[in-house]
């Protein structure tokens, strides 16, 4: 028999205990989750700070003391609610169905809503941190002023917006059939709509783009914040047509969350690629019939096959070492208004092909390539291959050639696009030289990557730390069209492989004839050579002791 306040009695915890715990433990576990930090606060955050070195704050309004950045500021703003709300949500969610959380959870005490409600509040914390971090940023380093006119109207519009991306993230976790495919499609939907809102583009869209854009929620977003911060603007700053359009995308949002979200793992695998083999099942059984071992020339060559499929399933990997810098080329590109001169003899559409490249090859041998190489050490791979015929060189030197051989095909299609649709012009002899320079600065990022790969733990910090460097890094170099960078700019960039990497890759694909930029070829060289020595004497081939705690 059962009397009143018995649970009160049992010690079981009331729902706002539950839910305030649930929320603790998903703020702690995102927090740990170096690629959160860096799309929520380090990528917003370098944006601000780039376009405030190229803009220079210069001050708007002498009697008000208004500066440039006060209409900056808010699209950083925006960023951080975009990559906090959507990507997070959305891979949070799935990672925790397909590893069987989601199941496991309807079988206890706490209510499935608190747990779904616990890992979307997280989301909302990280937002707000970002929010804040953002604003203080802008106000201590450049002035912005808070309107306290327009506050009521900012709060709501930043609550607004922080739900409706948070139910985009909710949808595509109910769509995805695994934890990869949420990762880049929620990733890769952010990083698509954020340029045709313009929140990256320097200027004015064309009309076409900015009809498309309006359909969509991030734009209108972005223009009512833009509202909120106007000190010219006169009244309270609400904008109901934005808040419509973020209220109706969250409303369809939910309701394709609720009627597709599924509590247990998809059948079919978790959609990544399968741990490292050293040869194929037919290979095996031929190796096994020929007599002596297979030469190491066909086992490296398996081992470039197999890492080149393993990258091929990656859809993070597909789109952002192949997919954007193509995809972002053409949309440059299209939005470029005309009359924009060249740079060194070297028209915008050759330097942006030749940017794109570059930044193909960045991602796949500065992040993706070591990470998929210590996750193998993580996992005891590394290790194991010692006792076989490839050995761990052998994996190494088959994920270097793969490497090469992606950034050359991410290298072609951008070229390909250029030549196609934008009247990009190719000499047979500047393709070669081209494709030289791409190989030795792939090469070289690869060597760089390693690097990265023997001094950090696990392969979660790779991928975070690679993103911080190369984030930043790319606005230095020359790989994106941002308009006259400052002196002080293009000196630190030219410190580093990728400007030079960038502006070889023009060169040699100059119409007038191919040019070769012996300076830029000595510093990738240098990087090469630095990066490999430390690579060769710091990289380690046993996972840790403690566990594979860099699993994750």
């Amino acid at each position: 028999m059962s009397f009143p306040g018995t649970a009160a009695r049992t010690g079981r915890p009331a729902v706002a205990g539950l839910l305030a715990e649930q929320l603790r433990h998903t703020v702690v576990d995102l927090w740990r989750v170096r690629v959160v930090f860096v799309f929520t606060f380090l990528f917003p955050l370098t944006w601000l700070v780039v376009i405030g070195f190229l803009a220079g704050n210069a001050t708007v309004d002498e009697n008000s003391g208004v500066r440039v950045m006060q209409f900056v500021t808010p699209t950083a703003v925006v960023m951080g609610v975009l990559y906090a709300a959507w990507p997070t949500v959305a891979t949070a969610l799935a990672t925790a169905r397909e590893q069987g959380v989601l199941k496991r959870v309807r079988g206890t005490p706490l209510p499935a809503w608190i747990y779904l409600a616990g890992r979307v509040g997280g989301a909302v914390v990280f937002a707000l941190c970002s929010v804040l971090t953002m604003l203080i940023v802008g106000a201590l380093a450049y002035d912005v002023q808070i309107l306290w006119r327009t506050a009521p109207a900012t709060v709501v519009t930043i609550a607004v917006g922080i739900a409706c991306f948070a139910a985009l993230g909710l949808a595509v976790a109910a769509l995805s059939p695994s934890a990869a495919v949420a990762e880049a499609v929620s990733i890769a939907g952010a990083v698509a709509l954020g340029f045709l809102s313009g929140l990256f583009i320097v200027g004015d869209l064309p009309g076409w783009a900015d009809s498309i854009a309006s359909v969509f929620p991030l734009k209108p977003f972005n223009q009512a914040l833009q509202g909120q911060f106007d000190p010219f603007a006169s009244g309270g700053g609400w904008d109901p047509g934005a808040l419509a359009v973020m209220a109706a995308w969250t409303l369809a949002a939910s309701l394709v969350a609720v009627r597709a979200f599924g509590w247990d793992p998809a059948r079919g695998g978790t959609g990544r690629a399968p741990a490292p083999a050293v040869a194929s099942r037919r290979d095996r059984a031929v190796d096994a019939d020929a007599p002596g071992r297979p030469s190491t020339a066909r086992l490296v060559l398996g081992q470039v096959g197999w890492a080149t499929r393993a990258a091929a399933r990656d859809p993070g990997w597909v789109f952002f070492a192949v997919a954007l810098p193509v995809g972002l080329y053409a949309f440059i590109m299209a939005v470029l208004p005309d009359g924009v001169a060249a740079a060194d003899g070297v028209p915008p559409e050759l330097s942006s092909a030749a940017g794109m490249a570059a930044w193909g090859a960045a991602v796949t041998a500065f992040v993706n390539m070591p990470e998929a190489v210590v996750r193998a050490r993580d996992r005891g791979v590394l290790k194991r291959l010692r006792g076989t015929p490839l050995g761990p060189v052998g994996f190494m030197a088959g994920h270097t050639v793969s490497t090469l051989g992606i950034a050359l095909v991410t290298a072609a299609l951008v070229m390909a696009v250029g030549l196609v649709f934008f009247g990009v012009v190719l000499s047979g002899p500047g393709v070669l030289l081209a494709a030289a320079v791409v190989v030795l600065g792939t090469a070289t990022l690869a060597a760089c990557g390693f690097a990265l790969a023997a001094v950090l733990p696990g392969s979660k910090a790779v991928s975070a730390v690679g993103l911080a460097i190369l984030l930043p890094l790319a606005f230095f170099s020359d790989v994106f069209l941002l308009g006259d960078t400052p002196a002080w700019m293009q000196t630190a960039g030219s410190v580093f492989p990728l400007k030079h990497f960038a502006n070889s890759v023009a060169a040699a694909l100059d119409p007038s004839g191919p040019r070769i930029l012996w300076g830029g070829l000595a510093v990738m060289t240098a990087w090469l050579v630095a990066a490999a020595i430390v690579a060769t004497r710091a990289f380690r081939w046993d996972p840790r002791a403690e566990g594979a705690t860099a699993r994750r």
